[in-house]
């Protein structure tokens, strides 16, 4: 396939897999690399495809470096198999890795999906380059998840690159589309350096790095609004924290004054003091702490969670943003009154007992 594509041709590709797929943030890696290194290819490939949220068992045949089917210059060929698609992808340095697709394969998201089994050729030195094996992998498998949606780009190497990439495999793509090796050859009275560079992918520089700029881009808008969600749950937490604090004082120091009844009080404070001990008042004061610690954890759950952008999570980051900016206001204006009451409060609890409960306070009274 030729690489003359535009960049707009690029730039629509993206935003039309984005709408359909979303945007991961970049896996780490190093898992990946260690398995490959210690010969456990199945176990990484396996990681790979759980990135790709593929939930597919792989069943690996390996085959000698350079192997080449008697069908095609740079892919296996499988003749005997009727209704499957193959993919492969071999760079000079004979890295060569190939995914057979079933006819028969399961959609996406059916139960029949998990465990699947995937049959992958890969030559005997995928292990010499972690990197390069990941990039390549990352593609195979990324037409399998093209295949299991019937996505009309199934084929396309193009789509196939900017998806791996998209979906979290842009370190590697970046780190492996390059290997340069480095040999010594011994003449006379001298030494020659060769090096050779090998070029894997399907997008020339110029594309890759345009590609990647976009990805990065769309990747950092949807990072900035989780910032701001995390802004705003700072902002609720620390408010939630005054409010907690707070109902703890004006607890304590109704119980105090229940409890020394001898205390004289000002006539307008005692009038507002009667309404404390209305029936409800107390739950009145408590309800808001429980539902907010409720809705506090799933919103911290959610965010220590999301790195995968799809157009229901980003909604959803939005929608929690607002409600904590809501939360926020509505607590606030809860706690003017609160904080009032508890001045009026103060002024008949002893001083001794302020200063014990600011101490049981800091070591846990507030359980």
């Amino acid at each position: 396939m030729e690489n003359e594509i535009s960049n707009e041709y690029i730039e629509n590709a993206i935003n039309e897999l984005v709408k359909f797929f979303g945007i991961k943030e970049p896996l780490s890696s190093e898992n990946i690399f260690s398995l490959i290194r210690n010969s456990k290819v199945k176990d990484a490939m396996k990681l790979i495809a759980r990135q790709l949220d593929l939930p597919i068992d792989i069943n690996i045949t390996n085959v000698p470096n350079g192997y080449r089917s008697q069908g095609g210059a740079n892919q296996f060929q499988s003749t005997h198999l009727v209704g499957i698609s193959q993919h492969g992808s071999r760079g000079s340095e004979g890295i060569t890795a190939q995914v057979s697709i079933p006819g028969n394969l399961p959609f996406y998201g059916s139960s029949t999906l998990n465990g699947y089994p995937i049959n992958v050729k890969i030559s005997e030195n995928c292990t010499e380059h972690p990197v390069v094996f990941s990039m390549i992998m990352a593609h195979e498998l990324s037409h399998v998840l093209l295949y299991s949606l019937m996505h009309p780009k199934k084929d396309n190497e193009f789509y196939t690159d900017l998806l791996a990439i998209m979906l979290g495999f842009q370190n590697i793509f970046q780190n492996g589309r390059k290997i340069t090796t480095r040999e010594e050859i011994p003449e006379f009275m001298s030494t020659t350096i060769m090096t050779t560079t090998t070029s894997y992918g399907y997008l020339s520089d110029e594309q890759f790095n345009f590609a990647l700029n976009k990805i990065n881009l769309i990747l950092e808008k949807n990072k900035e609004r989780k910032k701001l969600l995390l802004e705003e749950f700072k902002k609720f937490t620390k408010v939630l924290s005054e409010h907690k604090k707070t109902s703890y004082k004006f607890k304590k120091f109704l119980e105090y004054l229940t409890r020394n009844t001898n205390k004289k009080i000002i006539g307008e404070d005692g009038k507002k003091m009667v309404t404390f001990f209305q029936p409800g008042y107390m739950d009145e004061l408590d309800l808001p702490l429980k539902e907010y610690k409720e809705k506090l954890e799933t919103i911290e759950k959610f965010f220590k969670e999301i790195s995968y952008y799809t157009e229901q999570g980003v909604n959803q980051l939005t929608i929690y943003t607002n409600d904590l900016k809501t939360y926020t206001n509505k607590l606030k204006t809860k706690l003017v009154p609160l904080k009032k009451n508890v001045r009026i409060l103060k002024k008949y609890v002893s001083y001794k007992y302020r200063i014990k409960l600011f101490f049981f306070y800091l070591k846990g009274g507030k359980k």
